[in-house]
């Protein structure tokens, strides 16, 4: 019988299964999904192989453990800097942003992994994680007066996406922090109660371009 390394069975197990997912998910930080293997795990963790698939059967479940684990830190610092911020929506905004992209910095942004290297099969466990992701920002674009808060999280979402990619693909941690606060400041930093948004004729006909007769 192994080891035991704790004053019970279940504390062992506990304990072990998370120096696994501290394992997986520091490979995966480092060299991406392509660097996550069993074998992988078992040399970074000093375990053997055998004990990492009694945890995790296939190399997919421990992909979606290391980004489970991963995505559930993001979101605690996320939420915790939020609740911390000042009261204005750009106050909360300017939180998510900076905490989002000092977690690039050390490796990890959200998508690190490309939904296409997720099973099908696995890919509803994340679900949760993106949901609580996108809500912060979804509440302040409400607060923005955005004509459709969903769409808007999503937008802003993205752009905090690309920006914690570029840092963590080593771009300068202050300079995209300040672009990204100048750009969302801009689109989300003024009501936007009473906008109207140009249909496709309205656009056209600011571009000089006439509508063929019906």
């Amino acid at each position: 019988m192994p080891k035991i390394e704790a004053s019970t069975v279940m504390e062992h197990r506990a304990m072990r299964e998370q120096q696994v997912l501290q394992s997986a998910a520091d490979l995966l930080v480092q060299g991406g999904p392509k660097n996550l293997t069993p074998a992988a795990v078992a040399k970074r963790a000093k375990i053997s192989r055998t004990a990492v698939y009694h945890y995790y059967p296939s190399s997919a479940d421990l992909l979606i453990g290391a980004l489970d684990h991963l995505m559930a830190s993001a979101v605690h610092d996320l939420e915790d800097a939020i609740e911390n911020a000042g009261p204005g929506p750009m106050d909360k905004i300017e939180a998510y942003v900076r905490t989002s992209l000092r977690s690039a910095a050390t490796g990890y942004c959200a998508g690190i992994a490309e939904p296409t290297v997720i099973p099908a099969s696995h890919r509803g466990r994340l679900q949760h994680w993106h949901d609580r992701l996108l809500a912060p920002l979804r509440d302040i674009a409400q607060d923005c007066k955005a004509p459709d808060a969903t769409l808007a999280a999503q937008l802003v979402q993205g752009m905090i996406d690309a920006a914690a990619r570029a840092v963590a693909d080593g771009a300068d941690l202050d300079e995209v922090t300040a672009t990204t606060l100048v750009l969302l400041h801009a689109a989300l930093g003024r009501p936007h109660g009473g906008v109207t948004v140009p249909t496709h004729s309205d656009s056209t006909r600011e571009l000089g371009i006439e509508e063929p007769a019906s």
